[in-house]
C-alpha cells in the first residue's frame, strides 16, 4: 500500500521554494493522499470537493516531472470555466518557475495572441477549456504528441456545461501512453463513463465523507424547498440542470394539470398523462416521449404504471412519494440498461421525516444539494450558451472571426440598449437553443477504436438532438 505524503521534504528545493511562496506549510489530506499515486504515474479517479487543495495535488506532482528542457505541451489540465483555467495555470506557475517551466491558460472570449505566443515560446502546462483548446488543436498550432498527463479538473461540472463533444474530439489528438487524472467533486455514472473512455485501471480516491462506496448508475439528490414555492424552485433546477428528458411525479391529478400548465407557460417542452386522459391522448403523449420528442412528462405514480420509458436522463419527485418503495419505482425509471440516470427529490418541511424514512428503509443517502439562486441559475445557462456558441462556430469554420470587428458589434450593442432590442434578441436565443437542427453535426463523431465502445455521459446532447431532427424534416408538422 502506498504510504501518505506527510510533508513536502521529499521535493527538490526548487520546489520548496514555491510552495513556500504559495503559504503552504504542510500537505492537506488530498494532497497527502494523491500526489504519492501521482508519482507512481498511476491513473487516478479523485472524488475531492472545490477548495480542498487538489490543485496542488496534481500540479505539484506534474511540476515535478516536466523536463524543463523540452519546450513542448507536457500536460494538459481541462477545466470547466475560464475563472477556473486561469486560476489553476496560475497556481501551477507559481510551483514551476523556480524550475523554469512555463504555464499557460487557453480559454475562449480573449483574444488569440497571447496564447499564441504562450504556444510558440513552447510552455509545457496548458490549464485550459475544451472549447478553445481543441480550437487550437484543429488549426495545428498547439501539438500534444509529448504530452505526458492530462487532467481532468471538476469533471462533473464539464459534463454538465456540455463539454463531452470537444473531450471526446480532443482524445484523438492524445497519446495514448500519458498518465491521465479525474477529479470530481461527486462521481455518478456519466463521470465514470468519461474516465473508462480516458483512464486505464484508475485507482479510486475519496476524500468526501461518506462517499467511499462505489458510485451508483442513479444519483440521488433532494433539495429542502417551501411548499408554496415549489414549482418556481423547480423551474431554477430545471434550467440549472438542463435534464435532457425528465419524468416529473406528482401525488395528484390537479397538481399534474397545474404543473404541467406551469411548465408550458415558462416555455418547457412538457405534458402530461393522468387518468382522466382518454387512451388514445395517452398513447400519443407516450409515443412522443419514446421517440425523444417530448422533454418532459408530468404523471401521477398510478397514470405512470405499466409504461416503459427506458432512455430517461431525471427523475424529479415534484411530491412526495407515499411509501419507500414507491421511491424506489420512481427513480427506476431511470438509469436502466446500464445508462446513468439522476433521481432529484424536492422535499418539503413537512416531508422531512418521511424522506428520511425512506433512506433508512431503501439504504440510500440522498445527499441535500441548496437551491441555486437566480444568480447561480443565470451564470449556469450563460456558461452553456457560450459552449454551445463556440462549438456551433467551429463546426463552421468561424472560430478566429473576431465578430467585434464587424457591423454586427455595433448592431448588438445597439439593441442591448433598448428594451425591445432587448426582447428581440432573448426571442432569438430562445428559438436558437430549442431548434434541433442546430445541433446538426454538433457531436463529433469518434471512431470505434479511439473509445472503448462506452455510451456517452447523459450531458452529451447531441444524439438525442440528431434523433429529433430526423424526426421533424421539414412538412412533418412540428414547426
Amino acid at each position: 500500500m502506498t504510504s501518505e505524503l506527510s510533508d513536502f521534504a521529499s521535493f527538490s528545493e526548487e520546489i520548496q521554494s514555491a510552495i513556500a511562496e504559495l503559504g503552504w506549510k504542510e500537505p492537506v489530506a488530498v494532497q497527502q493522499r494523491v500526489i504519492p499515486l501521482m508519482r507512481e504515474g498511476r491513473d487516478l479517479i479523485v472524488q475531492a470537493i472545490t477548495g480542498s487543495g487538489k490543485t496542488g495535488a496534481f500540479g505539484l506532482p506534474i511540476v515535478e516531472l516536466i523536463n524543463p528542457e523540452q519546450r513542448a505541451v507536457q500536460a494538459l489540465i481541462l477545466a470547466p470555466t475560464r475563472e477556473l483555467a486561469r486560476q489553476v495555470a496560475g497556481e501551477i506557475s507559481v510551483m514551476g518557475r523556480p524550475r523554469g517551466i512555463e504555464t499557460t491558460a487557453i480559454y475562449g472570449g480573449v483574444a488569440y495572441g497571447p496564447q499564441l505566443d504562450a504556444l510558440e515560446r513552447g510552455a509545457q502546462v496548458v490549464a485550459g477549456t475544451p472549447g478553445r483548446v481543441l480550437d487550437h488543436l484543429n488549426a495545428r498550432r498547439m501539438d500534444l504528441r509529448s504530452l505526458r498527463v492530462l487532467i481532468f479538473d471538476e469533471a462533473d461540472e464539464l459534463l454538465s456545461l456540455g463539454f463531452w463533444p470537444d473531450m471526446r474530439e480532443i482524445q484523438s489528438f492524445v497519446p495514448k501512453k500519458r498518465q491521465s487524472g479525474l477529479f470530481s467533486a461527486t462521481i455518478p455514472e456519466r463521470v465514470r463513463s468519461l474516465a473508462r473512455t480516458f483512464l486505464r485501471d484508475p485507482q479510486f480516491v475519496s476524500l468526501t465523507q461518506g462517499s467511499a462506496q462505489s458510485p451508483e448508475e442513479i444519483e440521488h439528490y433532494h433539495y429542502v424547498v417551501s411548499a408554496s414555492e415549489k414549482e418556481k424552485v423547480l423551474v431554477r433546477i430545471i434550467e440549472y440542470e438542463d435534464p435532457e428528458s425528465a419524468i416529473i411525479f406528482c401525488n395528484t391529478r390537479d397538481d399534474v394539470r397545474y404543473l404541467t400548465s406551469y411548465l408550458k407557460r415558462h416555455q418547457f417542452d412538457a405534458d402530461m398523462i393522468q387518468g382522466e386522459m382518454t387512451q388514445a391522448a395517452r398513447e400519443h403523449v407516450m409515443a412522443r416521449i419514446k421517440a425523444a420528442q417530448l422533454r418532459f412528462l408530468v404523471a401521477t405514480d398510478v397514470a405512470a404504471r405499466g409504461i416503459d420509458i427506458s432512455d430517461l436522463s431525471h427523475v424529479i419527485s415534484y411530491s412526495a412519494p407515499g411509501s419507500p418503495e414507491i421511491y424506489l419505482h420512481r427513480t427506476g425509471r431511470t438509469g436502466r440498461l446500464g445508462k446513468a440516470g439522476i433521481a432529484i427529490s424536492l422535499v418539503s418541511g413537512l416531508d422531512i421525516g418521511s424522506f428520511r424514512n425512506l433512506q433508512t428503509v431503501n439504504r440510500l443517502t440522498i445527499p441535500e444539494r441548496h437551491v441555486p439562486d437566480d444568480e447561480e441559475a443565470l451564470e449556469r445557462l450563460t456558461q452553456r450558451v457560450l459552449v454551445r456558441i463556440e462549438h456551433d462556430l467551429r463546426e463552421r469554420g468561424e472560430r478566429e472571426r473576431d465578430l467585434r470587428q464587424t457591423h454586427y458589434g455595433s448592431v448588438l450593442r445597439r439593441l442591448v440598449d433598448t428594451e425591445e432590442g432587448q426582447q428581440a434578441l432573448s426571442a432569438m436565443l430562445f428559438e436558437y437553443l430549442r431548434d434541433p437542427r442546430r445541433a446538426e453535426g454538433e457531436q463529433a463523431e469518434v471512431p470505434e477504436e479511439r473509445g472503448r465502445g462506452e455510451e456517452p455521459p447523459r450531458s452529451d446532447p447531441g444524439p438525442r438532438r440528431r434523433r429529433r431532427r430526423r424526426r421533424r424534416e421539414p412538412g412533418a408538422g412540428e414547426r
